[in-house]
């Protein structure tokens, strides 16, 4: 064994061939190079740039304080939780179900490629147009006016609940039953 007191200054390499115990602060002012795994038993702190060039496996939680940039793809196996706003530039596919709990607004035009279910009220603020057919399972109402621009066909029974103005010519191709007075003001 070889015990040192005090400073000592090698001029060339040392080489040790068992294990070396160093039981107090190692300063290297050069390069370290180690040709087999290094293990650190306790934290291990570097206050400069660390570079991988190969697969890095970090087997517990990562906590990074400043910002991450990914030059390329980015896999993850489990669930990823986002604890604030997330901000893709390019698009994003989503391959299976999307569950939004909160509020959601689409700035951009939206194209729907399947059907559309919607469970509660749907406020539509604006125009609304339908290329194909629109079929309803129960009562319509319409607040405002309603300008039909074609034929309109009732299969059942219609009741209006006030005047009804006819301005063109009004063809029953069946009896009529008046229930109350009938004033006919033309020929």
């Amino acid at each position: 064994a070889v015990t040192v007191g005090g400073a000592a200054n090698f001029g060339s390499t040392v080489t040790v061939v068992g294990a070396a115990h160093l039981q107090s602060t190692v300063s290297v002012g050069g390069a370290a190079v180690f040709a087999s795994t290094v293990t650190i038993v306790g934290a291990a702190t570097f206050k400069d740039d660390v570079s991988v060039s190969g697969n890095t496996n970090l087997l517990g939680t990562v906590t990074i304080g400043g910002a991450v940039s990914l030059a390329s793809s980015l896999s993850v196996g489990g669930a990823v939780n986002l604890l604030s706003t997330a901000t893709i530039t390019g698009a994003a596919g989503f391959l299976s179900t999307v569950r939004v709990a909160g509020a959601t607004s689409i700035e951009g035009a939206a194209v729907l490629k399947s059907t559309v279910t919607v469970i509660g009220a749907a406020h539509l603020q604006s125009t609304v147009s339908v290329g194909g057919a629109a079929t309803f399972a129960s009562t319509v109402t319409v607040v405002g006016a309603a300008h039909l621009q074609s034929t309109v066909s009732v299969g059942g029974a219609a009741i209006f609940a006030s005047t009804v103005t006819v301005v063109g010519a009004a063809t029953f191709k069946d009896d009529v039953s008046v229930s109350g007075n009938t004033n006919l003001l033309g020929t």
